[in-house]
């Protein structure tokens, strides 16, 4: 009886044991194969906003425009994992939208912002949201911006829970042989030369902390948008039918004025250009559909 006894308690030991390696080794492989899952997911969303950005449009007639420069509204100044800065450019190509897109192969306007959890709803969903309009200067004269037929919105990761972006300084982009990077971008009107982009992810595993992916890129347009050419009304034809140009200075943050109205970005401005809180354009809290907004053309 008592080798009996000693039997059964062995093998329910044995029993236990092999149970629980068994759990373990499982649960691994399942959090192993999801996390491959999400950076394939994750790869690809980083890779769309990279391509996007590196297919920045700037005009080579030399008008510098608030409308075709990079606006960045500092939402997350901090880098939380649950806050969202916004960034806003002008692109060509398909990147983001797509080859099928009606925008593919026209100037269109992106504004891209992570909305969290607190702000979604069934219309609205949590996660990288990117959010596109035609180009203002290409839009007919009676182009109506309330119009939700006018955007095009697209969902490019729901794991995506949190977002900051920095920028290289326009004047001194590097100091002491270090990148000087910045949390805002006040020359609207042209584009910054590095980008920095951080994407807080969510874990796979609820109990652990959300881990950051983080891009750094070169703007190619950013040398033409910061010194684009202008021509010289005063100078001589050049026996071609043409003016000589010269090279000017550009990037400052001319045209209209970004602090409150017309179409620059600006904080409270009223203008279709993203701002934080107004404007008809995309924006934290604004009367647009940004992160955190109270609705808009767009879900």
């Amino acid at each position: 009886m008592i080798e009996m006894l000693l039997a059964i308690m062995i093998l329910a030991i044995m029993t236990i044991v092999s149970t629980m390696v068994f759990h373990t080794v499982v649960r691994n492989w399942t959090l192993a194969t999801d996390m491959a899952d999400n950076m394939q997911r994750v790869d690809y969303v980083t890779a769309q906003v990279v391509y996007a950005l590196r297919s920045a449009y700037f005009p080579t007639s030399g008008e510098t425009t608030n409308a075709d420069g990079f606006s960045l509204f500092d939402g997350n100044e901090n880098n939380d994992p649950e806050e969202s800065d916004t960034i806003s450019w002008t692109k060509l190509g398909p990147a983001i939208v797509g080859r099928n897109s009606r925008f593919a192969r026209s100037p269109h306007r992106v504004t891209l912002f992570v909305r969290s959890e607190r702000d979604a709803d069934e219309e609205h969903p949590a996660g990288l949201i990117a959010q596109v309009i035609g180009e203002d200067k290409f839009r007919p004269d009676d182009f109506d911006e309330e119009d939700e037929n006018n955007w095009d919105w697209f969902l490019l990761g729901s794991q995506v829970q949190g977002f900051n972006c920095r920028v290289l300084d326009k004047d001194e982009p590097f100091s002491s042989g270090m990148a000087n990077w910045q949390d805002t971008w006040d020359t609207s009107n042209c584009i910054p030369r590095r980008v920095q982009l951080t994407f807080w992810m969510k874990p796979i595993d609820e109990d652990k902390d959300p881990y950051p992916v983080v891009r750094v890129l070169d703007i190619p347009l950013w040398d033409i948008s910061q010194n684009p050419l202008k021509t010289d009304s005063t100078a001589k034809d050049d026996g071609r039918g043409g003016k000589k140009t010269s090279g000017g200075k550009g990037g400052s943050s001319g045209g209209k004025s970004d602090a409150g109205g017309g179409k620059t970005p600006g904080p409270g401005g009223g203008g279709s250009m993203p701002g934080p809180g107004g404007g008809r354009m995309p924006g934290p809290g604004g009367g647009g559909p940004g992160p955190g907004g109270g609705g808009g053309p767009m879900p």
